[in-house]
């Protein structure tokens, strides 16, 4: 499989991963892991929304470096598939057609973020834009060694 299509394998599964496992570093310099739901996929960047005033944001603005780990529930081991995104997150700033089009994108997928975005109660949520750096795709039907995609 050439990148391209190795890339679009990892962009199509991400779409379909209902959830993922974000990780990161707290201040103790321990890694964590969270689940999240409210997230999107464009193709080029990952974006995310939680709680302002959650841990984890004290925690990534210091220490931006994230992972987020997607895997979708019931594959057998043979047809074993996820996806490992390694990638620096920033604070998307509210105001502008970024933010305006990552609401809209990540309300269409999680209802309840839809209700929050419509009832105005966004001010105490963060979106982070998370820009990859590499994806490692495993396969199971195809290889048992995780393929490594670096991002330019």
């Amino acid at each position: 499989m050439s990148n391209i299509e190795t890339l679009e394998a990892i962009h199509g599964y991400i779409r379909a991963t209902r959830y993922a496992t974000l990780i990161y570093v707290r201040e103790d310099l321990n890694p964590i892991a969270r689940e999240i739901g409210s997230y999107i996929f464009d193709g080029g960047n990952l974006y995310f929304s939680t709680g302002r005033e959650s841990a984890k944001v004290r925690e990534i603005t210091v220490h931006p470096g994230i992972s987020i780990y997607f895997k979708q529930d019931g594959q057998s081991l043979e047809a074993w598939k996820s996806v490992l995104l390694i990638g620096i997150a920033s604070e998307l700033q509210s105001g502008n057609d970024e933010y305006t089009r990552v609401v809209s994108l990540i309300s269409e997928k999680s209802p309840r973020f839809r209700q929050r975005a419509e009832s105005g109660e966004l001010s105490s949520a963060v979106i982070y834009r998370v820009t990859p750096g590499e994806f490692h795709y495993l396969d199971y039907s195809r290889n048992n060694v995780p393929e490594k995609i670096s991002v330019d």
